[in-house]
């Protein structure tokens, strides 16, 4: 529905403080901005998480940055994404994570923490509740007012999400689609998070430098509709 590509006017940043996995991120930074029916939407970082590759592959970093998502979607209500990353040598996994603020939307970039490179697929979260009220960056991607009552399927992905795989992190679990025929859930995150090895970390971006721009972003949004409508 959203497929509306624009340039972030916004450089990469610095990531400068290391901090455990399970670490308070900080507040939100503006790091891009894009343009949506003619209106501005700041793109905010909320924060960076790296972990050494596992014989799980994509499939275990997806579920640690599944966790983390959920947690972050259940206390603030909105959509949060990242880009899976991965270092050359492919030691390493990691994400940037990034939001718009919105129920409906994500920003898809090719955003990564310094050094990996973006694998083509993304994780992003979808609101942990069946209805909730539009506020008003949902407002510009439904040109409804805000306040309206809207109702969403938290575990199911929209038309949008399939023009490339990805993950997406529901109320019940973490899934995987690579179209629309090829769907699977990859963990039941009511589940305690797996085990985890002791050196995956969280990277808490602290300073905003200017450089290359992060890339293009479009938006992959929830499915939604409006009670009646």
């Amino acid at each position: 529905m959203w497929d509306m590509r624009r340039i972030i006017k916004a450089g990469v940043l610095v990531w400068a403080v290391l901090l455990p996995w399970h670490a308070r991120a900080e507040e939100r930074e503006v790091v891009g901005h894009a343009t949506v029916h003619g209106h501005d939407v700041p793109v905010y970082r909320i924060g960076e998480l790296r972990a050494p590759d596992t014989p799980a592959g994509m499939d275990g970093f997806a579920v640690r940055v599944a966790y983390v998502l959920r947690a972050w979607t259940r206390e603030h209500g909105v959509e949060a994404i990242g880009n899976l990353c991965r270092t050359p040598d492919g030691a390493q996994w990691g994400t940037v994570l990034l939001t718009v603020g919105a129920h409906v939307a994500s920003p898809v970039t090719n955003a990564c923490p310094l050094g990996m490179l973006a694998t083509g697929v993304d994780i992003h979260s979808h609101p942990q509740r069946q209805q909730y009220r539009a506020n008003a960056v949902d407002q510009i991607f439904l040109e409804r007012l805000p306040g309206r009552l809207v109702t969403t399927q938290p575990d199911t992905f929209s038309p949008d999400d399939y023009v490339h795989p990805g993950y997406m992190v529901g109320r019940l679990g973490l899934h995987y689609q690579h179209g629309p025929d090829r769907v699977r859930l990859v963990q039941d995150t009511r589940l305690p998070l797996p085990a985890m090895r002791g050196d995956e970390q969280r990277r808490i971006a602290a300073l905003p430098s200017a450089g290359t721009p992060p890339g293009v972003v479009s938006y992959t949004a929830a499915p939604a509709s409006s009670p009646g409508s």
